[in-house]
């Protein structure tokens, strides 16, 4: 065996390991998403929109886990943002229905809507100013916010319309609002 075919097989094994960790990676992902998933349809009532949700989500999280760098960092980071959004309506719905979310049939209510707003501009301004601190901001952002996004949804969106506009504004508004002052803080 000559030398050069002693490093094409010593590059091909650190080939292959390194697509094991991406895929590795993307399987983690795909647990996450399950995990929150279940924790998603224990909380709130399902429906079919909710299913597109979560399948989205499980994609998004398999596909920044396998991608890296900026992109897992800021998925990882949209995870828990989002995970205000998808426990607090429940909560707040069960401190002042004395009932489940899962139990609401017609439509959410003003209070879970507005909670949905609330709690994803808050997560939305703590991700704006961690993203600025990325080595690359925007990718941590794009994905910090779209996981975000998606694990919110998964417990607004089962609110209706309202739910749905309150995380996706309450999260773009509050991540912008969290660059800019990450942002003039930086150069202040």
């Amino acid at each position: 065996m000559t030398r050069a075919d002693r490093a094409d097989q010593a590059l091909g094994r650190v080939r292959l390991a390194y697509e094991r960790a991406r895929v590795a990676t993307a399987v983690r992902g795909i647990v996450v998403a399950a995990g929150l998933v279940a924790l998603a349809f224990g909380l709130h009532r399902t429906s079919e929109a909710a299913w597109l949700v979560a399948g989205t989500l499980t994609a998004a999280l398999a596909a920044f886990g396998w991608r890296g760098g900026a992109w897992r960092r800021g998925a990882l980071a949209g995870v828990l943002a989002g995970l205000p959004p998808l426990v607090t309506p429940s909560l707040v719905f069960a401190l002042s229905h004395g009932d489940h979310c899962a139990m609401c049939e017609h439509s959410a209510t003003l209070t879970c809507m507005i909670t949905c707003f609330a709690t994803s501009s808050l997560v939305g301004i703590a991700v704006g100013r961690r993203a600025v601190s990325d080595r690359s901001p925007r990718r941590y952002a794009i994905a910090a916010i779209a996981c975000a996004a998606l694990t919110g949804l998964l417990g607004c969106g089962t609110t209706g319309l309202g739910g749905v506009i309150g995380v996706v504004i309450g999260l773009v508004a509050g991540g912008v609002t969290g660059w800019v002052v990450a942002g003039r803080a930086a150069h202040a």
